[in-house]
């Protein structure tokens, strides 16, 4: 009889270890449960924004193939050059030398590019004045202090004239001028020179 006291004793103390070890391991599996429904939450937030991200990329693809059979259509219009998203017309067939005034020739090139603008609703757009680097001639200083006056008047102008065609929403039109500062060809001869007078409309980002 005395040794059955400690035997007990012994058993009771190894089922308490046991119980303790069940318990630290309970503990830990709950612990990797935890965690394994935390990444799981985390992988189903990742695959939302996945899938918002393929939504967003389809809509922008979508976007680009409409933008690029626009700037086809306008790079078809005869007088007009189109690289990237941007349309250019020499300055020599908008206006007379030195003015502001919309030549006949440019109306009907302004009203051609604007047969393709206006199915496109939903755009931005640029209309930019730029000019070679020759200064202002004498008997045009009364009118512009520099060719960034004249660029500014003359993109202004395009604005204008566009505003008031069939269709036209004047909050979807921004105006700019350069002057001489981003030219497109060299200015050591007169074809260069022609070729940085220009005014550029580009087609933007559509309106959210």
């Amino acid at each position: 009889m005395k040794y059955i006291l400690p035997i007990i004793i012994f058993i009771f103390g190894v089922n308490l270890i046991s119980c303790a070890g069940n318990q630290e391991l309970l503990a830990a599996k709950q612990s990797e449960v935890d965690s394994l429904i935390i990444l799981t939450n985390e992988l189903k937030g990742q695959i939302q924004d996945l899938d918002k991200l393929k939504t967003e990329l389809a809509v922008l693809r979508g976007q680009d193939a409409e933008l690029q059979q626009a700037l086809k259509k306008l790079s078809e219009i005869e007088d007009v050059e189109v690289e990237d998203n941007r349309t250019m017309i020499t300055n020599d067939l908008l206006f007379q030398s030195g003015s502001f005034q919309i030549s006949r020739k440019g109306k009907e090139i302004l009203n051609n590019i604007w047969s393709v603008l206006e199915e496109h609703p939903e755009r931005q757009i640029l209309i930019v004045g730029h000019t070679d680097d020759m200064p202002i001639g004498a008997e045009f200083k009364a009118a512009y202090k520099s060719n960034w006056d004249l660029s500014t008047w003359r993109a202004l102008a395009v604005l204008h004239y566009i505003k008031e065609l069939p269709n036209a929403n004047p909050e979807r039109l921004t105006v700019g001028g350069y002057g001489p500062n981003l030219p497109i060809a060299e200015n050591d001869d007169a074809a260069g020179r022609s070729k940085n007078r220009r005014v550029e409309i580009v087609l933007g980002q559509v309106i959210i």
